[in-house]
């Protein structure tokens, strides 16, 4: 993929937020002129990035934080060398990574971003309010060897772990999770999480899998509930950690399951008796435990039935 000159400066920028960067210090780090410089910068500003400019000693130009994503603000702050691509738009950051890997567009983890999704989705088809600037829409798109074990019940059960750690870290607030994908902040819902996958079409295995997180994080104006009324962090930081702590669990998350104790201490349904839409059905029982495979064991009047997907009501 080029990377603009844009793309380039802004980079620069933010790894240097709130310093001043002469326009001639930039040109002669990317050996262009300052009036590539200035057409650059002004292409940034009307992208709706804040870049304040100055003239005079020690002036130049400085990038100021914003509720602007991009791919280098959130760069920034990883830890992890993984591929970001942010959009203004999109109908679905799953369904763009979908796409994206079936057309062979990603072939390494990559994380996908919209500051708005149009059609954004949630588990059996519904749909997830994604206004701009008031949450965080994500898809973690993960290209499968054909050696790959697919576990996506503890897959799910990471990545909601990886969600509450990143907002206990960043908010001081404790995340709850209703089975299996559900995330509730005061006994209501903030967000959710989507797991899907590509199927090979002659071996009829999964050749890719794709995991969604919406989050409401300040839209009052919805039947979600929301993290805070106001945001103290830039959503760049926001994605960077999660992104962080998601990709601290993955590499060992079929090993190391230390990460389900936690899961199961936030999980509400555990010790009640739920109602579960698994498929086309709705099961009732009482919720016992989660086995070592993210799996709910849920006690029906027709026994005890182990539940890799569904949603508790």
């Amino acid at each position: 993929m080029t990377i603009s000159t844009a793309e380039t400066i802004l980079t620069l920028l933010v790894e240097r937020e709130n310093e001043w960067i002469s326009g001639q210090e930039l040109a002669a780090q990317l050996n262009i002129s300052r009036v590539a410089i200035w057409k650059a910068i002004t292409k940034l500003i009307n992208d709706g990035f804040i870049i304040e400019s100055q003239r005079g000693p020690g002036k130049g130009y400085r990038y100021v934080p914003t509720e602007k994503m991009s791919e280098a603000g959130i760069i920034h702050h990883l830890k992890h060398q993984i591929p970001v691509k942010v959009f203004d738009c999109l109908t679905s950051t799953n369904t763009y990574a979908k796409q994206a890997l079936i057309n062979e567009q990603i072939t390494q983890p990559t994380v996908i971003i919209a500051n708005v999704q149009t059609k954004g989705t949630g588990h059996f088809g519904r749909s997830f309010d994604s206004p701009a600037q008031t949450g965080l829409y994500m898809s973690i798109a993960l290209p499968l060897n054909r050696e790959t074990v697919l576990k996506p019940s503890l897959l799910t059960a990471a990545i909601a772990v990886s969600v509450a750690r990143t907002l206990e870290a960043l908010f001081d607030i404790k995340l709850d999770f209703k089975w299996c994908n559900n995330l509730y902040y005061q006994n209501r819902k903030v967000g959710g999480i989507l797991t899907e996958a590509n199927v090979n079409f002659e071996s009829q295995v999964y050749s890719d899998l794709v995991v969604g997180i919406g989050l409401n994080l300040t839209n009052t104006q919805t039947e979600l509930g929301f993290i805070t009324d106001q945001l103290d962090i830039s959503r760049n930081q926001i994605a960077a950690s999660l992104i962080n702590h998601f990709f601290d669990i993955y590499g060992t998350y079929q090993t190391d399951k230390t990460f389900l104790s936690e899961y199961r201490s936030r999980l509400l349904d555990l010790g009640q008796y739920i109602d579960v839409q698994h498929a086309q059905q709705i099961l009732t029982g009482k919720a016992l435990s989660i086995n070592d495979e993210g799996m709910m064991l849920l006690e029906t009047s027709d026994g005890i039935v182990t539940l890799n997907a569904g949603e508790s009501k």
